[in-house]
């Protein structure tokens, strides 16, 4: 497999983002003069030829990470994930007072603009969750510190907490996790464990606390109202709690939710609704 810069495509590069044609879908405009690349999927102008030839060359080639900083080499199907959870990985801030200030960092070793800029958000080791909390809140964003790694966790209620609740846990290293979420009453010790799953790697293309409040307007979000023809999907990168059912399974009104992450030890997952008596 050859690397890219030794080719006669060494210059194929995104006319938005200027990295390289890497990540699909490769589009294509009708004059052949504008090509984006799929990180640039959401954002203008509109284009609908998809450049397959390109594609099928691409995958033959390997391709440097877009951080400059970065000095691996990857194949085409490798690209995307190394550079969601490469060691020098800048994502924006996801708070909303922070969007239109151009703030960047490195999550993964750099949590000080949170310390600074957002303390009351951060959290270290496993969190409780009181419903009445969550639902006084609505919606909002923890960052959890767990044996010295950063997770972003988005909080949101679907009509006032009367119906669902959603939680995401969102990681930024290429190390494997698990977030399991355990509800019980506030008078018991008993727990259910509701979910165990995977940590996905955080995309702020696809995970944006505001585009579940349906009042974002980034045009690079996928779920945000610029792409009305996506909001069926919105919710359906989050373990969905169904707040009637939980009430009714440990017979309260007040719900308490234990929320944990740890390493992955097995490719073992998936949502548990057996009871779990620790």
């Amino acid at each position: 497999m050859m690397d890219i810069e030794r080719t006669q495509s060494h210059d194929l590069k995104c006319s938005i983002c200027k990295n390289y044609l890497n990540i699909p879908p490769v589009l294509t405009s009708d004059d052949g003069k504008i090509t984006k690349c799929g990180r640039c999927q959401y954002k203008g102008p509109t284009l609908n030829n998809r450049n397959t030839l390109y594609e099928s060359i691409g995958s033959k080639l390997r391709f440097p990470c877009m951080y400059p900083e970065c000095k691996d080499r990857m194949s085409w199907n490798e690209v995307q994930r190394h550079e969601r959870s490469c060691q020098f990985r800048r994502i924006s801030c996801p708070f909303w007072n922070c969007r239109d200030k151009n703030i960047s960092f490195i999550l993964s070793n750099d949590v000080s603009h949170f310390e600074t800029c957002h303390p009351g958000s951060m959290h270290y080791g496993p969190i409780t969750l009181n419903f009445k909390v969550i639902t006084h809140h609505q919606s909002f964003i923890k960052l959890l510190i767990i044996n010295d790694t950063p997770f972003l966790m988005f909080i949101h209620c679907l009509k006032f907490g009367e119906t669902a609740v959603l939680i995401g846990v969102f990681s930024c290293d290429n190390r494997q996790h698990d977030f399991e979420i355990k509800i019980r009453s506030d008078t018991d010790s008993n727990r259910f464990t509701l979910f165990k799953e995977k940590v996905p790697l955080y995309d702020e293309q696809q995970h944006c606390l505001y585009c579940l409040q349906n009042i974002c307007f980034l045009e690079h979000h996928k779920f945000s109202k610029k792409h009305p023809d996506n909001q069926q999907q919105r919710y359906e990168l989050y373990s969905n709690i169904d707040v009637a059912a939980a009430k009714s399974l440990l017979q309260t009104e007040n719900l308490m939710f234990d929320i944990s992450v740890t390493e992955r030890r097995n490719e073992e997952n998936g949502s548990i609704i057996s009871r779990n008596s620790d």
